[in-house]
């Protein structure tokens, strides 16, 4: 009886959507020239993406060798210098971070001049200026920043594998694909460079302490940091590739990435004659005739 009930509602329910098949029919088809006009009308996109490596601890600080036990009996004078012995993930945890730091980013838009690109709906080309007087509505590096990080610039790291994976998406490819590599070869600049400047800093204050003792077991434990340190110096001076290695390096994409217009016009269809039936059940008394 159940199923007898449930066989004549479906097929009461399909007749009458036969019945109003025109403005179901015509309410998917607006749905769907609209979802065709968003799709072309949406700004094109492409994606960069470089596959990275980040170098771990071990690769750059070196051996201690026989010296390691009596750093551990005075690992208080490295402490008080703010020289470290080593920890693993460390470097890691600061390459990816440096990698999507706003003070790189910053830096980067700053140096290649790319507010007039990142904002160009508000750059007068013409004039060479910006199209608006009013100071609240002129671009600045805090907004740049905070359009990259949300917007253009993604890091993600595979918990798995250890690598990282950082993707421009923009509207010009050769741009996507040049801003990626920049990042990553400002990042790797940039923390070789302070790790030079730290050893450095290290190393003077390492001789400084070597030359107010006389104790020979201290004067071991800092030729042992000093050597390390110096180690230290030696791999940053001679790795260009110092915090992350390119596994994969950024490409031009030939192929863009957004607006996906397919999935785009389908899901208007979609959404279309969904709307449409809605409309034919929610409003029965509208109906724009009888069954044929």
């Amino acid at each position: 009886m159940d199923e007898d009930i449930k066989e004549v509602s479906l097929r009461e329910a399909a007749q009458t959507i036969w019945s109003r098949r025109y403005l179901v029919g015509g309410v998917a088809l607006l749905c769907c020239l609209v979802a065709t006009v968003v799709a072309f009308v949406l700004p094109v996109k492409f994606e960069a993406t470089a596959v990275l490596s980040p170098v771990s601890d071990d690769a750059d600080s070196g051996k201690l060798g026989g010296a390691g036990a009596l750093l551990s009996q005075f690992g208080g004078l490295a402490g008080l210098g703010g020289i470290s012995l080593g920890s693993s993930g460390g470097k890691k945890s600061i390459s990816i971070a440096t990698l999507q730091s706003a003070a790189l980013t910053e830096a980067f838009i700053q140096d290649r001049n790319l507010l007039p690109v990142l904002f160009s709906e508000k750059w007068d080309v013409d004039k060479q200026r910006w199209a608006t007087s009013d100071p609240e509505k002129i671009p600045t590096l805090w907004k740049a920043e905070r359009l990259f990080r949300k917007k253009i610039r993604s890091v993600v790291e595979d918990k798995k594998s250890g690598l990282v994976t950082l993707t421009i998406t923009w509207k010009n490819p050769a741009q996507a694909a040049d801003w990626a590599t920049e990042l990553v070869g400002r990042t790797n600049n940039y923390l070789r460079a302070q790790a030079i400047d730290q050893s450095k800093k290290n190393l003077d204050y390492l001789n400084d302490q070597l030359s107010k003792t006389s104790v020979v077991e201290l004067q071991k434990a800092i030729y042992g940091l000093t050597e390390n340190e110096i180690k230290k110096v030696m791999i940053a001076n001679g790795s260009e590739e110092y915090a992350f290695r390119i596994i994969d390096p950024a490409q031009v994409p030939e192929l863009r990435s957004s607006p996906k217009r397919l999935l785009i016009v389908g899901g208007g269809l979609l959404a279309g004659l969904f709307l449409g039936v809605f409309w034919v059940f929610a409003f029965p008394t509208r109906a724009l005739g009888s069954e044929n």
